[in-house]
């Protein structure tokens, strides 16, 4: 999914199983922003069964340089977008499996494995997200259960939460938006968004307004500067009754 520490991305466990280079991200400065999850109390962060024990397990495969380990620790997607860096940089072929590419992570200069903190942040049972502190740069870690177990789905650097304005201006114009929308149109009524995707990334170029419990995505036919909006797709369950009330437009458009 995205790119997380200066390019480094994570790789998954079972082979079967959040740069500019695009047009539209050099237009807004942005940092991956996952989507909020259905909330929970959280789990203390030493369960030895929970999320934040998994990664924390992971870091120290990629410590100990233990492939094998730190492949079984991680989501299958994250195998096919670490591989696919690797093939562009000549050190694997469509097929390889994962431990044959993952020095990757650990051969990355900025590559951190001691944590100062995890935090479990949001849980339901099938995913979670973690606030991890780093001496270098603090992410927001999204886990995923796989076989019962959980596993590293990405990493991206964490971006301050959206204002209370920015939330606000949110619902109020997300109704205003329509399918067939161009870029200029949507970001002058959304204002900047927290995050993009792109054809690059591996996945369905789009844009989002994301804090909190607030989830607003626009996915686009294209990565270029005249791509217009192909579906809208808001997540209200988590928003308050006021937020849901001034919707009046239905989430999937």
């Amino acid at each position: 999914m995205l790119a997380c520490l200066a390019g480094t991305t994570g790789c998954g466990g079972a082979e079967d199983g959040t740069e500019e280079p695009r047009s539209f991200v050099s237009v807004w400065t942005t940092s991956p922003s996952p989507s909020p999850l259905a909330s929970s109390q959280a789990p203390a962060a030493d369960d030895p069964d929970g999320p934040a024990a998994a990664y924390r397990a992971w870091l120290g495969a990629l410590a100990a340089r233990d492939a094998a380990r730190a492949c079984a620790l991680q989501a299958p997607e994250l195998t096919i977008e670490l591989r696919q860096r690797a093939i562009l940089e000549d050190r694997a072929e469509q097929g390889d499996p994962c431990v044959g590419f993952e020095a990757l992570l650990w051969e990355d200069p900025v590559r951190e494995t001691d944590p100062r903190g995890v935090e479990v942040t949001q849980e339901t049972a099938e995913d979670a997200v973690l606030a991890v502190d780093l001496a270098g740069v603090d992410l927001t870690v999204r886990m995923v259960v796989a076989d019962a177990a959980w596993h590293v789905l990405d990493e991206s650097p964490r971006a301050a939460a959206g204002s209370a304005a920015d939330t606000g201006r949110w619902v109020r114009a997300w109704c205003s938006l329509e399918v067939g929308s161009g870029l200029d149109e949507v970001v002058q009524a959304m204002g900047g968004p927290s995050g993009v995707y792109t054809v690059s990334d591996g996945g369905e170029p789009q844009l989002w307004w994301a804090a909190g419990q607030y989830d607003f995505r626009a996915y686009l036919d294209g990565d270029g500067a005249d791509a217009r909006v192909l579906d809208l797709v808001g997540d209200y369950d988590a928003l308050g009754a006021a937020d849901r009330a001034r919707l009046d437009c239905p989430e999937l458009r």
